[in-house]
């Protein structure tokens, strides 16, 4: 079998089945969904279930609820295809996905394979992610494009990778990051982007994020605890393979500021109250994800000056009242 498709579900039953539905109407053939249900409460896992009932391709896991890492990693385990690709719940994919990674493994045998994604909002029309021009092989020199598009942020997605079941093992130990919220994409997009021989990059948009949905959206004060163990975690993986200088740490101190720039952001449109706001921004101090955010040199305004001056109820009131901030 060529692929394994690794689906994670939770709570996402108005979704779920147009995601299978795209994935069954593959115009490729040789593969398998597989499904971890990862302790959904709503009715995510009977429609999973039933789709299994009428499609031989598709096997679906019940877990307790462990969080996606750990369901991706069981997901992985279970595969029996050559190459493995993840997929969320409630995302879809284009028809000739697998179509268009079958070729290019016919063409270079790599092992991983990156194309574009496009996110859209309800029912607006997508939104394409280009990120080069045309087809291409990476290798050599050439690889450091790669790890600066992970350091950008707009690289950190793994729906958008295929990888071969021998870079199954290129991951953090789970163990260690099992409670991980926030930042999984981008912790394991490092290890694979790091970790491959040969890498092929398909220019075609197939995989469709759809926006607003999950926890994506919502504030969770661990988040940024969790971001800076996933920095400091891909930093030391790019130290190891270029030379790192200070036009690399710019770029991390960069990737810091967006994700602070996300956290606070989503503070600000939490029901967090004011008191707690203001006690979590000053916890936050305490991070080096915050301090290097701050070293950023894109990280000017009111909004980074209220930060740096711990002015924290001001920025929260600011917030509030609809006043914006330039980042």
């Amino acid at each position: 079998m060529r692929f394994s498709v690794l689906v994670t579900v939770y709570n996402a039953e108005r979704y779920v089945g147009a995601c299978l539905d795209a994935l069954c109407a593959q115009t490729y053939a040789d593969f398998e969904i597989v499904v971890v249900d990862d302790g959904s409460s709503d009715g995510s896992g009977r429609i999973c279930d039933s789709y299994a009932e009428r499609d031989r391709r598709v096997r679906v896991l019940h877990t307790e609820n462990r969080g996606v890492l750990l369901a991706r990693a069981y997901a992985e385990e279970k595969a029996r295809g050559e190459y493995l690709l993840h997929c969320d719940g409630d995302d879809l994919v284009t028809p000739d996905m697998l179509a268009s990674f079958s070729e290019a493994i016919d063409r270079s045998h790599p092992d991983l394979i990156i194309c574009d994604f496009s996110y859209f909002f309800g029912d607006d029309a997508p939104i394409r992610e280009c990120f080069f021009p045309q087809d291409r092989t990476f290798g050599g020199a050439e690889r450091e494009e790669l790890y600066r598009l992970l350091l950008s942020s707009r690289f950190n997605t793994l729906c958008n990778k295929c990888f071969a079941r021998s870079l199954r093992e290129e991951a953090p130990e789970y163990d260690r990051v099992r409670d991980l919220r926030h930042g999984e994409d981008l912790l394991r997009s490092g290890y694979l982007v790091t970790a491959a021989e040969t890498i092929e990059y398909v220019c075609g948009s197939y995989y469709l994020y759809r926006r607003g949905v999950g926890h994506s959206g919502a504030f969770e004060r661990d988040s940024l605890r969790g971001c800076a163990a996933v920095d400091e975690t891909l930093r030391g993986l790019l130290q190891k393979r270029v030379a790192w200088d200070d036009v690399w740490e710019a770029l991390y101190r960069d990737l810091c500021r967006k994700q602070l720039d996300n956290y606070v952001g989503l503070l600000v449109q939490s029901k967090v109250s004011l008191s707690d706001g203001c006690s979590i921004l000053r916890d936050g101090t305490q991070s080096p994800l915050f301090r290097d955010a701050l070293l950023s040199e894109n990280a000017n305004g009111p909004k980074y000056t209220l930060l740096r001056q711990k002015r924290f109820l001001t920025l929260l009131l600011l917030g509030r009242g609809k006043r914006r901030f330039h980042a």
